[in-house]
């Protein structure tokens, strides 16, 4: 019996010869050529998709009312927010800062909220009532503006839409109810 479960396990191991059959190689598909690219697509392409930090400058400013006052510029390798259009921004309302270069040419722009809030948000006592806007007169704070650190980039400007009066009676101004105008220019330390 031994014998026998010794020659069961020999041809268990034993895998019977396969004969060969004549297989008829796979039809394949071409190769795709990609697409030649051309002059338009290359301006449109995006630009870095990277998440690898780049070199960066981060400008802390502090703001009193309407005054607005460089704190301090710090050089940091970090992620910079992508630029919003560079051209044909003049008669848009908002808040932004831009980096120029030396010609006054507008290098890359970033367009945020306005930090330097003209008016809060107030919530009346009872449910009845709606959510209301009042103006606030004593606007104090911080805030900070990322730009690429460029050798081009030589100054930082901001701009703002100044705020207008709703009614001559109720005290408060519209967010942003004319085109934005420049606030503040600083030439960037090197």
């Amino acid at each position: 019996m031994a014998k026998a479960r010794k020659a069961a396990k020999k041809s268990k191991s034993r895998k019977p010869a396969k004969k060969a059959k004549a297989r008829k190689a796979p039809v394949r598909a071409k190769a795709r050529k990609a697409p030649a690219k051309t002059k338009a697509t290359k301006r449109t392409s995006p630009q870095r998709t990277s998440s690898e930090p780049t070199k960066a400058m981060r400008l802390t400013f502090s703001y009193d009312g309407d005054y607005v006052k460089l704190v301090s510029q710090k050089r940091t390798e970090m992620k910079v927010p992508p630029s919003d259009p560079v051209t044909a921004f003049k008669k848009q309302k908002g808040f932004w800062a831009e980096l120029k270069n030396e010609r006054d040419k507008t290098l890359y722009r970033h367009v945020m909220h306005n930090p330097t809030r003209n008016d809060a948000e107030v919530f009346p006592e009872t449910p009845a009532q709606s959510i209301s806007r009042e103006p606030a007169p004593k606007r104090k704070g911080l805030f900070v503006v990322v730009v690429p650190d460029t050798a081009k980039g030589e100054e930082v400007t901001l701009s703002r839409s100044s705020p207008e009066e709703q009614g001559p009676a109720s005290g408060l101004r519209a967010l942003a109810s004319k085109p934005a105008t420049e606030i503040m220019r600083f030439k960037l330390k090197k």
